[in-house]
């Protein structure tokens, strides 16, 4: 192996040699252009092997080094030099020091092109450190040691715990992060940021744990400005939402809270349909939720049953930056987010990641379309010029052998025509929502929309009383055009195209 990165450096030196001849001629023997075998080398604290890489040139190059740092030749000429790599045992005292790290800078005298090989020594990254503050951790650099003393833990959650001084808050993970809310820790770690920038820490290793008491802290109630509310650093919130199974919806606001992390002997799937106010560290922001740690979790009673529903916003995550390509690259995907039905609607079935589309997701979910649909961000149209789509729930076996005052709610909005020849009308397009129990179909039929042309796109929600239907649990539940409308039996062709999303078929609490 080693030969052969010697002959490739060999031929790009030649390379750079033919580029060197066409230099002036003050120039002529320095370095303008420097190579290496590898860019890291890290060595053990004592008894270190030496280490020998291979350095290009097309001149005379040097290198500079400290005094633990030995480096033979540090100067070499034009072609291909193995330069070996020594380091000194990294102690202070007969035991190991903190860890070192330099970049060794190999250049030439003009420094046009240089070639930098970091070294990192091995050592006690926690030797001589003082106990720091949450404060004084947020404002350290990533990856530096940190010891904590007397930090209080005041939620054990599955993935380690949150911890407070009183003031300020930090949230600890790691193997090693087995503390229990009412402990007092003592412990060392190192800083580590999560995607938004706010502090996490990694426990290394607990030193001491005892009991003790918790600072009574009042979280910061954001149900009423949740839309607006961001902050720098980890701070403890409360809202007061309905938990559909996934996040907690506020009334009446865009944003939600979505739990990243729950104490450890919380189980938040069993909460789905219920009130809840829901306390934690503040874990960022990103659009529709605020992210947050629970500490605790206050559970206000059955607000509804939830037997399914479509969560596109979670389910097709994945596809949020999908664009399409050639003609369609870049064009926008969210028709009634930008109210421009000229924008791009490709099938269900045509984004792909990994191979999977959002239509093998909906079907691994166990929901079913028989027509055609096309997809958006995040949420669908059935029908495609003159074609049909009907959307179909799965079984739902929390109906059991029979459940009465059932009811579906989601949002929908009729198509509107794309050019303005065509006076911008939209489809009178009615739809119906169809309980199946057994082969014997009931329907509902859903209010109709009576929209000017050219009325700006946009959601209308809708809730339908299954009134008088026992369900149970091989009952499946389809939104579709009325029979007019809708293949193989309508009698009416024409175009019945309609978006749909955030479907639920749920049970009111009492």
């Amino acid at each position: 192996m080693k030969n052969k990165i010697n002959l490739l450096l060999i031929t790009l030196v030649s390379v750079l040699g033919f580029w060197f001849t066409s230099c002036s001629d003050d120039e002529s023997g320095v370095a303008t252009a420097v190579l290496g075998t590898t860019d890291n080398l890290e060595f053990p604290v004592t008894d270190a092997v030496p280490a020998i890489i291979s350095i290009a040139a097309d001149g005379d190059w040097h290198v500079d080094a400290p005094d633990w740092i030995t480096v033979t030749p540090s100067s070499g000429v034009a072609g291909t030099t193995d330069v070996t790599i020594v380091v000194s045992n990294n102690e202070r005292g007969g035991v190991a020091d903190l860890p070192r790290k330099y970049t060794l800078v190999f250049k030439g005298e003009q420094k046009r092109s240089i070639f930098e090989l970091t070294v990192r020594q091995e050592g006690d990254k926690f030797r001589d450190i003082q106990p720091s503050s949450i404060a004084e951790v947020d404002a350290m650099e990533e990856e530096s040691a940190l010891q904590f003393k007397n930090l209080a833990v005041l939620a054990q959650t599955k993935k380690g715990f949150v911890g407070t001084d009183g003031k300020d808050f930090v949230y600890v993970t790691g193997d090693a992060a087995q503390a229990r809310a009412g402990q007092l820790i003592d412990m060392f770690g190192t800083k580590a940021v999560n995607s938004v920038g706010l502090t996490e820490v990694i426990c290394d290793q607990l030193t001491d744990v005892k009991s003790g008491s918790v600072p009574d802290v009042t979280p910061v109630d954001i149900t009423g400005n949740i839309d607006s509310y961001k902050a720098t650093k980890r701070t403890l919130v409360k809202a007061t939402g309905i938990y559909d199974g996934t996040k907690l919806v506020i009334s009446d606001k865009k944003m939600g809270i979505s739990v990243v992390d729950n104490p450890v002997d919380c189980d938040m799937s069993k909460y789905a349909g219920h009130i809840l106010t829901i306390t934690g560290v503040y874990s960022g922001t990103a659009s529709p939720v605020v992210n947050v740690i629970a500490t605790s979790v206050d559970d206000l009673g059955l607000n509804e049953i939830i037997y399914c529903m479509t969560d596109f916003d979670n389910w097709w995550a994945d596809y949020a930056s999908w664009t399409g390509s050639g003609a369609n690259e870049g064009k926008e995907i969210d028709c009634i987010g930008c109210d421009n039905v000229n924008n791009y609607l490709p099938n269900l079935t045509t984004p792909k990641i990994n191979g999977v589309s959002p239509m093998d997701i909906l079907k691994q979910k166990g929901w079913s379309i028989t027509g055609s649909s096309t997809f958006q961000k995040m949420y669908i149209r059935l029908g495609a010029t003159d074609k049909q789509g009907c959307l179909t729930t799965p079984k739902m076996p929390e109906l059991g052998d029979g459940t009465e005052g059932v009811k579906v709610s989601f949002d929908w909005c009729p198509w509107r025509d794309k050019a303005p020849a065509d006076g911008l009308n939209y489809d009178a397009v009615q739809i119906v929502v169809v309980v199946d129990k057994g082969g014997v179909e009931t329907q509902f039929p859903v209010p109709a929309l009576s929209l000017a042309a050219g009325a700006s796109l946009k959601w209308y929600p809708v809730e339908i009383d299954l009134k008088g239907v026992s369900l149970d649990k091989n009952t499946t539940i389809t939104i579709r055009p009325i029979d007019d409308q809708c293949m193989p039996k309508y009698a009416n062709k024409g175009y019945f195209r309609f978006f749909l999303n955030k479907v639920k078929v749920f049970k009111p609490g009492n």
